[in-house]
């Protein structure tokens, strides 16, 4: 098997939350591509591609000098377009970003790839953060509840574990970060599944992992950084990047401030 590295970034045009997200430009340079240069500082990808279905994205990212490859407009999922775009590449293992996290830090990514190798075919990888008061009721955040190994036993957009008795104080709830990490044997079983019913009532791919069997592994890291899916989110990341004078790696130098599980 090939141990080369491929990180995909799925993106369409069609969000219902932010049309033409991907286009959307900061500082000149399109959202997806905030995202293909975070992947491109890590140094740990020996192919990094869009993965998209609308040619206007396709040009966008190869005029900034990216590589975009065409897929099919009928995927649901940023998942099953991921692999579309890869299955006749050489590879062991895949790391999905997804275009709208356009701040994930070098040292957090590098230290994903380094988890990712150990993927069998039944288990995929993602990263969760702890959530802030704000983001709990969010159902643009996705929360997260894991077992005592690391490992995910669900995910929603509601706020989950409920604190019935408030006994112990408010609970730690962890928000899911929107970062995969397969085998090329795992990514294969994963999209050879059907859509399940989970996945569709929360509207989160990872569900269907957890419906049929796979396991989620969730590193646990702590670090600043905006998923877009609303205008609010786009201004509140165009704050932060102004107010930081464009440092927004603030774990870039490999630092865990959170090791976790």
């Amino acid at each position: 098997m090939s141990d080369r590295v491929i990180c995909v970034i799925p993106a369409r045009y069609g969000s219902t939350r932010l049309p033409g997200k991907p286009l959307l430009e900061i500082e000149g340079l399109p959202l997806v591509m905030w995202a293909y240069r975070s992947a491109e500082r890590v140094k740990a990808f020996d192919r990094i591609l869009v993965a998209t279905d609308d040619e206007r994205i396709a040009h966008a990212v190869t005029h900034h000098g990216g590589i975009a490859v065409m897929t099919s407009a009928g995927h649901a999922r940023g998942t099953d377009r991921v692999y579309e775009a890869v299955k006749n590449e050489e590879y062991g293992h895949i790391v999905n970003i997804q275009g709208d996290e356009p701040d994930l830090p070098a040292g957090v990514l590098a230290d994903f790839v380094e988890h990712c190798t150990a993927l069998d075919d039944k288990s995929l990888l993602t990263i969760a953060s702890h959530a802030t008061i704000r983001e709990i009721e969010n159902p643009n955040v996705v929360k997260v509840v894991c077992d005592a190994r690391g490992y995910a036993l669900y995910f929603s957009r509601s706020p989950i574990p409920y604190d019935r008795d408030r006994a112990s104080g408010s609970p730690d709830f962890l928000k899911h970060k929107g970062i995969y990490g397969f085998s090329r044997e795992g990514l294969q079983r994963y999209c050879s599944l059907p859509e399940g019913i989970l996945e569709r009532r929360e509207s989160l791919e990872q569900l269907r992992a957890l419906e049929f069997g796979m396991s989620i592994r969730c590193l646990i890291r702590d670090f600043e950084s905006v998923g877009i899916d609303t205008p609010e989110d786009l201004a509140a990341f165009q704050a932060r990047h102004k107010r930081t004078n464009g440092t927004t790696d603030s774990y870039g130098d490999g630092e865990q401030k959170n090791p976790g599980r």
